[in-house]
């Protein structure tokens, strides 16, 4: 009986773990770090940012990474409305759906600038 109850315990215990590391599937980078780095983000951010990605990049690999690439790329409102998105979801636990996310696409620019400052500060 004390095994089977131990055995249920141990099982409940392993699907739950399991459950949870499903759900964070938000993948950090380097370059994410550095962005974070050059801009406003305080020293705890930057430390949890770093404990989560695994290591802290130096600042020769945040240079190396963060120098512009030089390419002729048309870019449209709604890569421009994802990238505003993204900037303003970096360092922060709101995470928005798919669904309002085109909603804020579908905003005037000044609007969704105002939006987001709005959610997110």
């Amino acid at each position: 009986m004390k095994l089977a109850i131990v055995t249920a315990v141990a099982t409940l215990a392993l699907v739950s773990m399991n459950s949870e590391a499903s759900v964070n599937t938000y993948t950090y980078s380097n370059t994410e770090y550095c962005q974070l780095a050059t801009g406003d983000a305080t020293e705890m951010t930057l430390a949890a940012y770093s404990r989560k990605l695994g290591f802290t990049p130096t600042q020769a690999e945040c240079r190396a990474l963060l120098q512009p690439v030089k390419a002729a790329v048309s870019v449209s409102e709604e890569d421009i409305a994802r990238q505003q998105l993204l900037r303003f979801q970096r360092g922060s636990v709101i995470r928005l759906n798919r669904t309002l996310e085109q909603k804020l696409v579908a905003l005037p620019a000044d609007e969704r600038m105002s939006v987001l400052k709005n959610l997110f500060n």
